[in-house]
């Protein structure tokens, strides 16, 4: 059973379960803006590092700094989304918003660029290095978190279910509806996801093609 964002990130979550927790959102979230907001979640580790990597070229900080600092940028992105620590302001939704431009390459061949007319090669590669040495750390934070998570509850939670809830809690703390996951009795079987769900599927059909509950 999986959902998936517009960008085809997989939330390991029952149909019924995800459209649940956002029909607790409307009419002011539609369901598209929550799934967006957890693939916007999911850059914020990329997003920190991307921001170290230009702000360290154009200072021309050595290479062995750059590999350091960016790996340091990425993790504290990572325990950003790992804990919810979404301290800064407008920082997801800024972020969401450049989620819209992720998948095609841009920030990757920009990285490159900046670092070669700033700093030359060795300055890019040492980027590369910091970059996919927290992606391994922050991997290890991920599976320890999913194995606690499964101690908890049975259920072993992914980063992805795990930003979705965080999605979830973000939007329903600025219209003020309860952050509590627990759900009432008999909420889930009143069918009021359908509503969030079909609002989807009129307009993201593609999106909702790929969802499977089995």
């Amino acid at each position: 059973m999986a959902i998936f964002t517009p960008r085809g990130l997989k939330i390991r979550l029952a149909t019924d379960l995800a459209f649940t927790y956002i029909a607790r959102l409307q009419p002011t979230f539609t369901a598209f803006q929550v799934l967006k907001t957890v693939e916007g979640i999911e850059l914020i580790p990329s997003t920190f590092a991307f921001i170290t990597g230009l702000y360290l070229f154009l200072n021309n900080y050595s290479p062995t700094d750059i590999a350091i600092y960016v790996g340091v940028g990425a993790v504290i992105g990572g325990l950003i989304t790992t804990f919810g620590l979404y301290v800064i302001p407008f920082m997801v939704r800024f972020i969401t918003g450049l989620s819209y431009l992720h998948g095609f390459g841009i920030f990757t061949i920009g990285i490159i660029i900046s670092g070669l007319l700033t700093i030359g090669w060795k300055g890019v590669v040492f980027y590369f290095i910091g970059r996919y040495t927290a992606s391994f750390i922050l991997f290890i934070i991920d599976t320890w978190q999913m194995k606690m998570a499964h101690k908890k509850t049975g259920f072993a939670l992914t980063a992805s279910e795990r930003n979705f809830f965080n999605s979830y809690r973000l939007h329903a703390s600025r219209i003020g509806v309860t952050t509590s996951l627990e759900l009432e009795n008999g909420e889930l079987e009143s069918e009021k996801w359908k509503l969030p769900y079909m609002m989807l599927e009129q307009k993201w059909p593609k999106v909702t093609a790929r969802f499977t509950d089995n």
